[in-house]
This record gives structure tokens, sequence and C-alpha cells, in this order.
């Protein structure tokens, strides 16, 4: 068996030496091995000096620099003296030899893992991510449906088309949960593994994977209950499938599916993470690649994997519509309408919690911009003391008078010129959001717009034009978003 080790070094002999080596063993240098470039034939060298035996290797009889060693830790190599010093003493400790370093590290791993597939993880780790093929040996499928139905050849056009349409829905269903233990056997079992042996620490795995886990519980919950039981029914009777025995479990889609929710509202925030990684991690990088080039990957890369789950729970309506459209039967279209009907009322539900999320990101990001709200110059300690409470601007705080699933939103900003008086004009800027009317003056100093008049609720706001098209008179009462308090006000506006 050919040895496996760094370059330019000589090889292991034996299987238990090599294994040894492929799990962080030590073995004495070559004396040329940090002689040339730190880059041989475009890999990277790991400095032997700092190898360390991660876990415990059982031993048997072996050859090399296996024999006479202690089973639980192999001896450190002797360092070479030259001029009364250690070669290299201080190195180790330099950044850019800690990178090629762990470079090289996570390429020994890689290969490995390559070669013996990845170490098993605790069990917690494993049924937390769902790691692993149990539970998932009754994941299977025929190739075609005509293997289930002997009588296929007598069957009418129109209902062939409609079991490739249920035979689509069956199938796809499969893929799309393999294509997520992608995720979890090789992405999250692969990063955990690395992570146990100090590489890629910095990488969080909750953050890239989201609730992964639990959509797989999802589908599998689902395919044992609803999807699967129509094909059982099928394979035991030999009679085509039929629509209406998945009406119960899709009429109840919105309960069983409820954690695409949390997953669609973190969908873009995990892409970004996972594109930001991939951009300024060299190693993290290196390791999709590895993890794109498996086997097991079926050639998915990264980012398509993330974006399944959006749409998949995006299809279920074609799929269904697709079925409709084949069934000519009253009581399966009856079925059918009602199951779409549950699907694209919880995709309208999901739709609402993004929006309202990315409505409420949108609103943070313009109160961000808005700095502090004093109603009146305070005397004295005591007088503002008393005054704060009247004086808080909380934008992110509910809209009085409506459902707290309304959002307060920016709907339009720009510089404008207020005329107070006769004489006085002052240049101002204004935000105006779905409920108040924020007159504020930007700040040099600081990238934020001071608020310098009480805030105008709209609803008690009233707009006069002037004989000047470009002016009009603003007149209305004022109090804070969040309290009740009101006064009056009048400016023109150019």
């Amino acid at each position: 068996m050919k040895a496996f080790g760094p370059p330019n070094e000589g090889p292991l002999q034996g299987l238990v030496a090599s294994r040894i080596e492929t799990y962080g063993g030590r073995h004495r240098a070559s004396t040329q091995s940090t002689a040339g470039s730190l880059y041989p034939r475009g890999g990277l060298v790991l400095d032997p000096s700092r190898r360390r035996l991660q876990q415990y290797v059982p031993f048997v009889r072996g050859s090399g620099q296996s024999r006479g060693l202690s089973p639980m830790r192999l001896r450190d190599p002797e360092p070479e003296k030259r001029h009364g010093g250690h070669v290299g003493a201080g190195l180790p400790h330099s950044p850019k030899l800690k990178e090629v370093t762990k470079a090289h590290e996570l390429e020994v791993r890689l290969h490995t893992f390559s070669m013996f597939g990845m170490p098993r993880l605790p069990p917690e780790d494993r049924q937390h991510w769902e790691i692993g093929e149990g539970g998932d040996s009754g994941l299977v499928i025929e190739k075609s449906w005509r293997e289930l139905v002997p009588g296929h050849k007598e069957m009418s056009r129109e209902l062939c088309h409609q079991q490739e349409a249920l035979w689509e829905l069956l199938t796809t269903e499969l893929i799309y949960v393999r294509k997520l233990k992608i995720m979890t056997d090789l992405l999250a079992a692969g990063l955990l593994n690395l992570q146990r042996v100090g590489l890629l620490t910095e990488v969080s795995a909750e953050t890239l994977f989201g609730n992964v886990p639990s959509l797989i519980r999802t589908h599998r919950s689902f395919w044992e209950e609803v999807l699967g039981p129509t094909l059982e029914e099928t394979r035991a009777s030999g009679q085509p499938l039929d629509p209406i025995g998945l009406e119960s479990g899709f009429l109840t889609f919105g309960q069983r599916f409820h954690p695409y929710v949390q997953y669609c509202l973190r969908v873009k925030q995990t892409m970004a993470y996972a594109r930001e990684q991939q951009e300024t991690n060299p190693l993290f990088h290196a390791f999709v690649q590895w993890c794109e080039k498996h086997k097991r990957s079926g050639r998915q890369m990264l980012c398509d994997l993330l974006i399944k789950p959006h749409q998949r729970i995006t299809k279920y309506p074609l799929l269904l519509h697709a079925v409709l459209k084949r069934s000519p039967e009253a009581r399966a279209q009856e079925a059918l309408n009602a199951m779409i009907e549950a699907v694209e009322s919880f995709l309208r539900h999901i739709n609402g919690q993004v929006r309202q999320g990315e409505e409420q990101e949108s609103l943070v990001a313009a109160a961000q911009r808005i700095g502090p709200y004093e109603v009146l110059e305070p005397p004295s300690d005591e007088v503002e003391k008393n005054l704060r409470p009247f004086s808080t601007l909380d934008l992110t705080s509910p809209m009085l008078g409506v459902a707290s699933e309304h959002t307060r939103q920016l709907l339009l900003e720009g510089p404008v010129r207020v005329k107070e008086g006769r004489e006085g004009k002052l240049d101002v800027y204004l935000f105006l959001f779905s409920d108040v009317l924020l007159v504020t003056k930007p700040q040099r100093k600081v990238d934020k717009a001071k608020v310098i008049r009480p805030p105008l609720m709209l609803e008690k706001l009233v707009c006069q034009p002037l004989r000047d098209p470009c002016m009009c008179f603003l007149r209305g009462a004022f109090s804070s978003p969040s309290s009740r308090g009101e006064g009056g006000a009048g400016m023109e506006i150019k």
C-alpha cells in the first residue's frame, strides 16, 4: 500500500505506520524537507515538529517508527542543533508559518477522510445533525410506477399521465431528502470532525446550516405518514396511485412544515455567511471545494444546496397542479384543490413572515441613522432627568392603533427648506414613515440626523397647497410614535 505523508518525505513503512501518519502521528523528517521552497508541487508543507497525535490509535506489531513506542503516545523526535541553537527556533509562532501549517494539516485530514472515511462523531452530535443512514432504509422507491401496476398497459392515456405526475411528486421528494443529507452527512460531519482537531473552529455550523436537521426530520415524517403509505398501498394491491390518499397529510401541511418558516427567514443571511467565509477564509474555501468534488455530493455546490429548501417548499403547488390537471374524477379534483389551498396558504404565511422580517431590518437600519431627540434644551440636570421619559423616540416600537403584524416602514426621505414665521428659513432633512413625519438636521461630525422638531403624526397632519406649486403648508399634531402626548405645529415646506 502506498504510504501517505507530506511531500519530500520518505514513505512510511507498513499499514500501521501509514495509519499513524494519516491520523497525525510523528516521524523523523528528511533534512531536506525545510531546505527548499515552502510550496513544492503547488502544495503547502507542514513543519513535522509541529504535528500532534490527535487521538488514540490502536497499535499492532509493525515496522518503522512505530516499533518499540508506547501505544498511547509517539515519542517526540530530537530537534537537530546547529551552531548551538535549535533549527527554526521561534518560527512556529510566525503567523505565516502557522497558516502554512494549518493549510497542510487540512490537506492531510481531507485526504484521510477520502481514504478511510470520516471518524464517527459522538452520538449527541450525530443525533442533533441527523448524521448517518439510520432510519432512512424506508426511503427507497422503484424506477417506475409501471413496475407496481401490472395492468398499466390497459390504462387510459390520461390516467397514465396522472400516475406520472404522482410519481414525480414521490421521486423528487426522495431526491430532495438525499440532497439535504449531503449537507449533514458530508458538509456538517466534515466540518465538525475538523473542528474537533482544531481546524476551522471560527466557522459556525449552526449559522451555516441553520435548522436543516429539523427539515430532514420533517420530510422523513412526511414520507412515513403521508407519501409512503400511498406507495405501499400500490405495492400491495397493484392498483394505480390514488391522490385522495394524500389529502389528510397535505391538509396539515402548515403544521408539518413549520420549520420552513425559520429556514426561509434566515436563508438570505445563511447564504451571505457562506459566501463571506469562502471569500475570506482560504481553509474553508479548500474544505468546500473538497466537499463539492466528493463522490457523495453529486457535484452539488454549497450555494445550490442552501437554496434547495426554498425551492422545494415552493414546488409543491406546481406538483399538485400537475396531478389535478390529469385527474378528471370530481372527488379527486375536490381533494387536490383542498390540498393546493392548504399548501398555498402556508406559503403566503411564509412570505408574510419574510416580508415582515425584511421590513423590520429596514426599519432598524433607518433608526440607526437618526440621532437623539430633544424636545427642549434642559436648563439643569434635574429638568433633564424629568424630561427624559417624554423625549424618547423608539421607531422600532409597534404602531398605535394597528395589528402587531404591521411594521412601521420608511416611505420617503429627502432634503427640504422649511419656512417658519415671516423670514425664518431652515434647511432640514425629512423622514416620512408609515405613521409619523420626522424633521431632522444632518450633523457633520457624526453620520446621523438629529431630530429638531417633535414628531408629526400623519393621522393628525393636514397638508395644504399654496399658490407656489413648489410649496405646501403643513399643520398638525405631534407626539412620540410610542406615546399619546400631543401638541401643535405649522410650517411651510418648499
